[in-house]
């Protein structure tokens, strides 16, 4: 147990070790990686903001709807 702990180093140094090899892998799979073209990237983001939207007037209108609910029974109770 020893022996492999001078080996290896204390845990600073193995830390520093295993950090330096995953960004050496990490590098190594951002090359692997497609990348988007500028188009398909302006499409994607145009379809982004579309979906935002519909999800903006969705809880915009329930908000309302709720809120006219509750003030309705706050009226019947009072």
């Amino acid at each position: 147990m020893a022996s492999r702990q001078a080996r290896d180093g204390n845990f600073i140094v193995r830390g520093i070790k295993t950090a330096i090899r995953f960004l050496i892998e990490v590098k190594a799979e951002l090359t692997k990686v497609t990348w988007p073209t500028k188009e398909e990237v302006i499409s994607s983001t145009w379809v982004v903001l579309f979906g935002v939207g519909i999800t903006a007037v969705w809880v915009f209108a329930a908000d309302q709807a709720s809120a006219i609910m509750i003030n309705g029974l706050i009226r019947l109770i009072h």
